[in-house]
Order: C-alpha cells, then structure tokens, then sequence
C-alpha cells in the first residue's frame, strides 16, 4: 500500500502501510535515485567544496558529490559531478564506501569512491544553486584535525575520512 503525496525534480516523498502486529502501520518516506561522493587526494591534500545548503541554512565543507540522473551508472556520475563541481577529472575511481544517511526517512543510497589521480580538466557546467560554490584543497592532517573537533559536519565526508584513514589511503594519521 503505497501512494504518491509530493514528486520533486531529485525525489519522491511516498505515504507506506506496512504491517506490525496484524495492522497496518503508516509513514512517509523520501524515495531518492541515490548519490555519489568523491574523495579525492592529490599528494597530502584532499579535495573539498564550500557550499550553502538551504536545507541547514548554513555553508558547509564536504567532498563533491551530487544525485544519479535516470539510467546513470554510480561511477558515471562521480566522474560527472566531479567535473562539474571541481574541474577534476578522476582517472581512476575506487569504490570505498556505501551507506544509507537517513534510512528512517529514505531510501538514498550513497556511494562514495576515492580518487588519487586526478586531470584538471576545468569546470564544465554547475547547477545556478552552486555558482558560488568554492573548492578548496585541504591539507590531511588538518581535515583530519577538523573532522575530530566537529567543525565537519557532513556525514558522507567524516565517513570518506574515516574510512579512508582506517584502510591506509590518506596521506596522513589520525
């Protein structure tokens, strides 16, 4: 038992009946294509994007990433984002890491990969909303250092960190 309450461009917020002791219990629940983040390391340092996320009213430091569009691959649209967000193009994509953000609440699926070759290719076409996205390149030790005093607050960045860290693939330690 499912309907449709709202369709946006990058989700769908659905109502649901499941049963739970011979009844039907209801929720809503975002039904979202899934998601890709890069992590991507050149020499000691990672690369990240400033952005302002409506969604917290507030700018944030995270890893790029970006939605799958219909029929997409999860390592074509980390090449896409990628470029579009930073003018980075991976060479080579790992996978490293998947997870559910919000698994109360949505299905979305993140991906997150690690990249450490890396070809500018210049930024090819960024949404309006990330025209005043800036990128930035973060020495380790110190992304590190920020991740552990809580100044990142990006789940699917401090998971990328964290998990990179613990399989020997950032240039630095914790």
């Amino acid at each position: 038992m499912e309907s449709i309450v709202y369709r946006a461009a990058k989700f769908s917020v659905v109502r649901r009946a499941r049963v739970v002791g011979g009844r039907a219990v209801w929720g809503e629940y975002i039904l979202h294509p899934g998601s890709v983040a890069v992590l991507a390391v050149s020499g000691n340092s990672v690369l990240l994007v400033r952005q302002y996320r409506a969604a917290v009213e507030a700018w944030t430091l995270e890893i790029p990433a970006g939605t799958l569009e219909p029929g997409e691959s999860p390592e074509s649209a980390a090449l896409r984002e990628m470029i579009e967000e930073t003018g980075y193009k991976p060479l080579k994509l790992t996978p490293l890491a998947e997870f559910y953000p919000t698994p109360g609440v949505s299905n979305e699926l993140i991906k997150v990969y690690h990249a450490s070759e890396l070809e500018h290719v210049g930024i090819d076409r960024r949404d309006p909303g990330e025209a005043d996205m800036e990128i930035l390149w973060v020495p380790c030790d110190e992304l590190v250092r920020m991740v552990n005093a809580g100044e990142i607050k990006d789940g699917k960045t401090i998971i990328a960190v964290m998990t990179a860290l613990m399989r020997g693939l950032m240039p630095c330690r914790p």
